[in-house]
């Protein structure tokens, strides 16, 4: 018997993911593509931490020893325990910094133009990323 977990905001990233995949490249659907990118990113983030927190509960405190509270010393730390190749810190950076744009907005500073490509590319990290620390398989539901 196998033990499958589903996330809610892990599916929800997906969803959005799969929705602007598929909108045309026409003007009136750029507002549409532009949220659907917004909520891609930002579920997939919310998703890291979402499945870090099930998961350190199923690994244990002694297996994992105590955690670091900030997320990018946290997830260094878990993999590191598992014997886990640590995360690129280049591509963390990168695609963290599109996240902060977006929760961290600035003053007099439009929305920044957000790509498919970027949302892709923060899905597939975090979901590389979940899947290096997380015990079980997750299901992605649409």
């Amino acid at each position: 018997m196998s033990l499958v977990y589903e996330f809610t905001t892990l599916n929800d990233a997906f969803a959005f993911l799969l929705e602007i995949r598929g909108l045309p490249s026409i003007k009136s659907a750029e507002i549409r593509k532009q949220r659907g990118v917004r909520a891609c990113i930002l579920l997939s983030w919310i998703a890291v931490e979402d499945c870090l927190d099930v998961a350190v509960e199923e690994w244990g405190p002694k297996r994992l020893g105590p955690l670091p509270v900030p997320l990018k010393p946290r997830l260094s730390a878990v993999l590191k325990a598992l014997k886990k190749p640590p995360i690129d810190d280049a591509q963390f950076g990168a695609l963290r910094a599109i996240r902060n744009t977006l929760t961290h907005p600035k003053s007099g500073v439009n929305d920044p133009d957000l790509t498919v490509d970027q949302a892709e590319s923060t899905f597939g990290f975090c979901m590389a990323t979940i899947r290096a620390f997380f015990p079980f398989h997750i299901h992605l539901r649409t």
